[in-house]
């Protein structure tokens, strides 16, 4: 009955699944908690746009998406700190004008030979195990961040007055944490795809939040419901033949609408 556990193609996509679901996890809380979490949306619109010139370059479209997202993500969050532009209108403006660019990129090529509706709604079960070692080097760092910074990206999160009093880099920390997301969302457009990623950075945030009683308590929920919602999206996607990533996504809505649901009627109680 669970032989299909055991196909390569399976395998990988589980592995690549609970690796993005973790990684997403551990930063969806800071990012949701400082009204960020559209700044996944924004890159994933970026991300599209590196991988078509990487496809057009020849090469593996990764390794051209992830310096471009990231140099991306840099300016965004310079344009934020800096006050320039208010923050969802700095990431508005770099997305819609990367993606902007990506779109003629594709009208003008011949080469261009990617499936745009993979590139839109991802494809998790055509995972190689290199997008894996990297999915897990990118998980480590990650976890390796949030877990030794927590103090101070609690601090930042929540009063960057005190942040700043106290003498806590809040410039290394933002940046370091928009760098890290702009890698997770390269893996997670190729896999979840480019019109779903931003999904997997909100919901366990605001799911978590309904059942959780500390920031911290929100953080590691969120990391057990993004991991299990994500390898119950991929079982049920391969029984059902549709794509994983919209699955996920589906399972995250109802569990969203089911916390909601709980805790409007145990409020009544």
């Amino acid at each position: 009955m669970f032989d299909f556990l055991l196909w390569p193609f399976m395998i990988r996509a589980l592995l690549i699944g609970l690796t993005l679901a973790l990684s997403t996890g551990f930063i969806s809380s800071f990012l949701v908690s400082k009204n960020q979490s559209l700044i996944g949306d924004g890159l994933a619109h970026i991300s599209f746009t590196g991988i078509i010139i990487g496809v057009l370059l020849g090469g593996e479209p990764i390794w051209v998406a992830i310096p471009f997202v990231i140099a991306a993500a840099i300016v965004i969050k310079w344009l934020m700190r800096n006050k320039l532009v208010e923050g969802d209108t700095a990431i508005g403006l770099v997305s819609s004008f990367s993606f902007a660019i990506g779109l003629i990129l594709i009208s003008t090529s011949n080469g261009f030979n990617r499936s745009i509706e993979s590139m839109l709604v991802g494809s998790i079960f055509s995972t190689t195990w290199m997008d894996i070692w990297v999915s897990i080097i990118v998980l480590v760092l990650t976890s390796g961040f949030i877990i030794s910074g927590y103090a101070k990206l609690f601090s930042i999160t929540f009063d960057d007055n005190y942040a700043r009093f106290s003498g806590i880099k809040i410039a290394y920390y933002d940046y370091a944490l928009a760098i890290l997301t702009a890698i997770i969302i390269v893996i997670g457009v190729k896999t979840i795809g480019t019109l779903l990623i931003s999904a997997f950075i909100i919901f366990p945030a605001v799911s978590s939040q309904m059942i959780s009683k500390s920031f911290k308590q929100m953080v590691v929920r969120g990391l057990i419901i993004n991991a299990v919602v994500s390898i119950l999206g991929i079982m049920f996607a391969h029984f059902l033949g549709i794509p994983a990533g919209s699955t996920i996504i589906v399972v995250h809505g109802i569990l969203f609408m089911t916390l909601f649901s709980y805790t409007k009627l145990k409020g009544r109680d």
